[in-house]
């Protein structure tokens, strides 16, 4: 039983020490995939107090994202956050996570956690398809057209969030 023990302790430094190297090098803002994937930032204040009472649910930006679920009728996307990595970048990444390096098709997702978050999708957000719609061109589509192609797996998709609203959607290219 003892060297069970000290297997699964020598695991868990392993983890822990590769889990302080990511988060010491995510903080490296030269590559967009490295930036902070923080879900909750702090609501902007004036001396009265806090303007918005609501912790915003994703920083302003452009993110990588699972979609989970799309409400045409309540105009929302639920998503899992992600990081992707593209290039070196990615076979890097994956070999951190001891996974095939290089990766395939030059790229590597990672999901930190299972967190599901939901935003507003804005009336006029641009949203395109490629894949998803039989095309290797992006395409415009609706929110009820993206709703009816997406299912569970159906791939990473970009969102552009400005004051907690989504007012963009991209499906990611993949070969």
């Amino acid at each position: 039983m003892r060297p069970a023990r000290i297997i699964v302790t020598a695991t868990l430094a392993a983890v822990a020490i590769a889990t302080g190297s990511y988060l010491a090098l995510s903080t490296n803002t030269d590559h967009p995939a490295a930036l902070p994937t923080s879900t909750v930032v702090e609501t902007p204040t004036t001396a009265g107090g806090p303007t918005n009472p609501e912790p915003v649910v994703l920083a302003d930006g452009r993110h990588p994202v699972l979609l989970k679920t799309i409400d045409p009728g309540r105009g929302t996307v639920t998503f899992d956050l992600i990081q992707y990595f593209h290039g070196d970048q990615a076979t890097i990444e994956a070999a951190k996570d001891h996974q095939e390096s290089p990766p395939p098709n030059d790229s590597y997702s990672r999901n930190l956690n299972p967190k599901l978050r939901t935003l507003a999708v804005r009336a006029d957000a641009a949203i395109t398809a490629n894949q998803l719609a039989g095309s290797n061109q992006d395409i415009p589509v609706s929110l009820t057209r993206l709703a009816t192609l997406t299912r569970a797996g159906s791939g990473m998709f970009w969102i552009t969030v400005r004051g907690d609203q989504v007012v963009q959607i991209g499906e990611q290219w993949s070969p």
